[in-house]
């Protein structure tokens, strides 16, 4: 059984900064091939980034990570 352990507002923020880091062409999300940006799109009201991409999986973590602390030195 999964225990929630954080709450709604570290949440919110999390996937804040997870379309951030795509809508400012970051490197965790980008393109799979080159100059693809105009082919992905982010649908915010639905929390997804859709279309052909290229996840940068420990980049990605450390988007997370390093909001989780921001989130606690609040």
């Amino acid at each position: 059984m999964y225990i929630k352990t954080y709450t709604k507002d570290l949440r919110k923020a999390c996937v804040e900064a997870i379309f951030s880091e795509f809508e400012n062409e970051g490197d965790a999300i980008r393109p799979a091939y080159a100059d693809g940006w105009d082919e992905i799109e982010a649908r915010r009201s639905l929390g997804h980034i859709v279309g052909y991409v290229d996840l940068d999986v420990p980049d990605l973590v450390d988007v997370i990570i390093d909001t989780i602390v921001k989130e606690a030195q609040k």
